[in-house]
């Protein structure tokens, strides 16, 4: 009684198309979400998570992030305080060095 039992059908976030890339030399394998958020950052400028949400329609772009950063892409970010009204804001920024100017 104490095996666990997989649903049948469950997949793992690996599971469907992948995308090929090549990045500094090596090879990597992104899904769709993955590659849209490499795409976004190599076509320059230095994105908040709330542009790369509101651009991608991705709710939390930085589990994203994270993922591809554990795959060896070095996704750089820079923290940022801006002025509103009578508060400041603190946020990243992200980019990917090599990237196209904007």
């Amino acid at each position: 009684m104490n095996e666990k039992q997989r649903a049948p059908g469950v997949q793992g976030r690996r599971a469907g198309a992948l995308y090929q890339v090549l990045h500094k030399g090596n090879e990597f394998f992104l899904t769709h979400n993955e590659f849209r958020l490499y795409s976004l950052l190599m076509c320059g400028g230095k994105l908040a998570t709330f542009d790369i949400a509101e651009q991608l329609n991705i709710p939390d772009p930085r589990s994203t992030i994270r993922y591809l950063r554990n795959m060896g892409i070095d996704v750089s970010d820079v923290w940022v305080r801006e002025k509103v009204r009578d508060s400041v804001l603190k946020f990243k920024r992200y980019f990917i060095h090599g990237g196209g100017a904007r």
